[in-house]
Protein backbone atom coordinates (compact mmCIF):
# COMPACT_ATOMS: atom_id res chain seq x y z
CA UNK A 1 0.00 0.00 0.00
CA UNK A 2 1.33 3.42 -0.99
CA UNK A 3 1.78 5.73 2.00
CA UNK A 4 0.76 9.35 1.43
CA UNK A 5 2.75 11.57 3.81
CA UNK A 6 -0.06 13.78 5.17
CA UNK A 7 -2.78 11.11 5.30
CA UNK A 8 -3.52 9.02 8.39
CA UNK A 9 -2.89 5.26 8.17
CA UNK A 10 -3.00 2.33 10.58
CA UNK A 11 0.45 1.03 11.51
CA UNK A 12 1.12 -2.21 13.40
CA UNK A 13 3.70 -1.86 16.17
CA UNK A 14 5.31 -4.20 18.67
CA UNK A 15 5.88 -3.27 22.31
CA UNK A 16 8.31 -4.68 24.80
CA UNK A 17 7.11 -7.65 26.83
CA UNK A 18 4.20 -6.72 29.15
CA UNK A 19 4.45 -3.02 28.22
CA UNK A 20 1.20 -2.67 26.23
CA UNK A 21 -0.59 -0.66 28.93
CA UNK A 22 2.44 1.57 29.56
CA UNK A 23 2.58 2.38 25.83
CA UNK A 24 -1.19 3.05 25.85
CA UNK A 25 -0.73 5.45 28.79
CA UNK A 26 2.13 7.22 26.99
CA UNK A 27 0.02 7.60 23.84
CA UNK A 28 -2.87 9.04 25.88
CA UNK A 29 -0.44 11.52 27.43
CA UNK A 30 0.85 12.55 23.99
CA UNK A 31 -2.71 13.03 22.73
CA UNK A 32 -3.72 15.25 25.65
CA UNK A 33 -0.52 17.17 26.47
CA UNK A 34 1.25 17.39 23.11
CA UNK A 35 -2.01 17.57 21.10
CA UNK A 36 -0.76 14.94 18.65
CA UNK A 37 -3.30 13.84 16.05
CA UNK A 38 -3.21 10.08 16.61
CA UNK A 39 -5.47 7.20 17.50
CA UNK A 40 -4.56 3.75 18.70
CA UNK A 41 -6.21 0.39 19.18
CA UNK A 42 -5.14 -2.09 21.83
CA UNK A 43 -7.45 -5.13 21.79
CA UNK A 44 -8.12 -6.19 25.39
CA UNK A 45 -10.48 -8.44 27.31
CA UNK A 46 -11.54 -8.82 30.93
CA UNK A 47 -10.25 -11.89 32.78
CA UNK A 48 -11.57 -12.98 36.17
CA UNK A 49 -9.00 -14.85 38.23
CA UNK A 50 -9.80 -16.67 41.46
CA UNK A 51 -7.57 -15.78 44.39
CA UNK A 52 -7.93 -17.57 47.73
CA UNK A 53 -11.07 -15.88 49.01
CA UNK A 54 -11.89 -13.37 46.32
CA UNK A 55 -12.13 -12.87 42.59
CA UNK A 56 -10.00 -10.39 40.73
CA UNK A 57 -11.05 -8.75 37.47
CA UNK A 58 -8.21 -7.61 35.29
CA UNK A 59 -7.84 -6.25 31.78
CA UNK A 60 -5.38 -8.18 29.64
CA UNK A 61 -4.27 -7.67 26.04
CA UNK A 62 -5.75 -10.16 23.61
CA UNK A 63 -2.58 -10.18 21.50
CA UNK A 64 0.64 -9.84 23.45
CA UNK A 65 3.12 -7.09 22.52
CA UNK A 66 0.96 -5.63 19.72
CA UNK A 67 -0.72 -2.24 19.34
CA UNK A 68 -2.14 -0.48 16.27
CA UNK A 69 -1.55 3.24 15.74
CA UNK A 70 -3.48 5.51 13.35
CA UNK A 71 -1.44 8.57 12.41
CA UNK A 72 0.45 10.17 9.56
CA UNK A 73 3.78 8.54 8.78
CA UNK A 74 5.70 11.50 10.23
CA UNK A 75 3.70 11.49 13.49
CA UNK A 76 4.11 7.72 13.78
CA UNK A 77 7.89 8.06 13.44
CA UNK A 78 7.95 10.96 15.93
CA UNK A 79 6.18 8.85 18.58
CA UNK A 80 9.19 6.58 18.99
CA UNK A 81 12.03 8.86 17.79
CA UNK A 82 11.11 12.24 19.34
CA UNK A 83 8.82 11.33 22.25
CA UNK A 84 10.73 8.15 23.18
CA UNK A 85 7.73 5.82 23.40
CA UNK A 86 9.08 2.26 23.42
CA UNK A 87 7.46 0.73 20.35
CA UNK A 88 8.79 -0.85 17.22
CA UNK A 89 6.91 -0.64 13.93
CA UNK A 90 6.53 -3.84 11.97
CA UNK A 91 8.00 -3.85 8.47
CA UNK A 92 6.31 -4.94 5.27
CA UNK A 93 8.34 -7.89 3.98
CA UNK A 94 8.05 -6.77 0.34
CA UNK A 95 8.58 -3.00 0.48
CA UNK A 96 10.80 -2.98 3.61
CA UNK A 97 8.90 0.08 4.86
CA UNK A 98 6.49 0.42 7.78
CA UNK A 99 3.62 -2.07 7.61
CA UNK A 100 0.36 -0.27 6.77
CA UNK A 101 -2.92 -2.01 7.65
CA UNK A 102 -5.77 -1.10 5.25
CA UNK A 103 -8.70 0.76 6.87
CA UNK A 104 -11.31 -1.87 5.92
CA UNK A 105 -9.27 -4.69 7.50
CA UNK A 106 -8.72 -2.62 10.64
CA UNK A 107 -12.42 -1.69 10.91
CA UNK A 108 -13.45 -5.35 10.51
CA UNK A 109 -10.87 -6.46 13.08
CA UNK A 110 -11.94 -3.81 15.62
CA UNK A 111 -15.63 -4.68 15.09
CA UNK A 112 -15.03 -8.39 15.71
CA UNK A 113 -12.81 -7.72 18.74
CA UNK A 114 -15.23 -5.26 20.34
CA UNK A 115 -18.23 -7.55 19.82
CA UNK A 116 -16.80 -10.83 21.13
CA UNK A 117 -13.07 -11.03 21.92
CA UNK A 118 -13.42 -14.47 23.57
CA UNK A 119 -15.01 -16.02 20.46
CA UNK A 120 -12.10 -15.11 18.19
CA UNK A 121 -9.30 -17.56 17.43
CA UNK A 122 -5.87 -16.18 16.54
CA UNK A 123 -3.35 -17.84 14.34
CA UNK A 124 -0.16 -16.44 12.89
CA UNK A 125 -0.30 -19.19 10.28
CA UNK A 126 -3.32 -19.24 7.97
CA UNK A 127 -5.74 -22.20 8.15
CA UNK A 128 -6.11 -22.50 4.38
CA UNK A 129 -6.36 -20.21 1.43
CA UNK A 130 -10.06 -20.05 0.59
CA UNK A 131 -12.67 -18.08 -1.26
CA UNK A 132 -13.42 -14.46 -0.41
CA UNK A 133 -16.69 -14.18 1.50
CA UNK A 134 -18.87 -11.56 3.13
CA UNK A 135 -21.05 -12.23 6.18
CA UNK A 136 -24.62 -11.18 5.33
CA UNK A 137 -26.50 -12.19 8.50
CA UNK A 138 -25.95 -12.22 12.23
CA UNK A 139 -23.74 -10.23 14.59
CA UNK A 140 -20.83 -10.16 12.14
CA UNK A 141 -22.84 -8.83 9.17
CA UNK A 142 -20.65 -6.82 6.78
CA UNK A 143 -17.37 -8.52 7.71
CA UNK A 144 -15.28 -9.61 4.72
CA UNK A 145 -12.67 -12.33 4.80
CA UNK A 146 -11.79 -15.79 3.57
CA UNK A 147 -13.61 -19.01 4.32
CA UNK A 148 -11.80 -21.76 6.18
CA UNK A 149 -12.98 -24.98 7.77
CA UNK A 150 -11.60 -26.83 10.74
CA UNK A 151 -13.20 -29.89 12.35
CA UNK A 152 -16.30 -29.48 10.12
CA UNK A 153 -16.90 -25.95 11.39
CA UNK A 154 -16.90 -22.91 9.10
CA UNK A 155 -14.79 -19.88 9.97
CA UNK A 156 -14.36 -16.46 8.40
CA UNK A 157 -10.69 -15.57 8.45
CA UNK A 158 -9.69 -11.91 8.70
CA UNK A 159 -6.09 -11.34 7.69
CA UNK A 160 -3.98 -8.38 8.69
CA UNK A 161 -1.15 -9.04 6.29
CA UNK A 162 2.17 -9.62 7.98
CA UNK A 163 0.69 -9.31 11.49
CA UNK A 164 -1.92 -11.91 12.34
CA UNK A 165 -4.89 -13.95 11.24
CA UNK A 166 -8.14 -13.85 13.23
CA UNK A 167 -11.00 -16.28 12.65
CA UNK A 168 -14.63 -16.26 13.75
CA UNK A 169 -17.04 -19.20 13.64
CA UNK A 170 -19.96 -18.37 11.32
CA UNK A 171 -22.70 -20.66 9.91
CA UNK A 172 -22.31 -21.32 6.16
CA UNK A 173 -25.81 -19.99 5.50
CA UNK A 174 -24.68 -16.52 6.70
CA UNK A 175 -21.97 -16.26 4.03
CA UNK A 176 -22.04 -14.86 0.51
CA UNK A 177 -19.21 -15.31 -1.99
CA UNK A 178 -17.65 -12.14 -3.37
CA UNK A 179 -15.40 -11.81 -6.40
Amino acid sequence: MQVIENQKHWFAARTRDKQEFAVRKSLDKLKSEEKLDLDYYLPTRIVISQLKYRRKRSEVPVIRNLIFICATKQTACDISNVYNVQLFYMKDLFTHSMLVVPNKQMEDFMFVMDLNPDGVNFDNEPFAIGDKVKVVKGDFSGIEGEVATEANKTYVVIRIKGVLVASVKVPKSYLKFIK
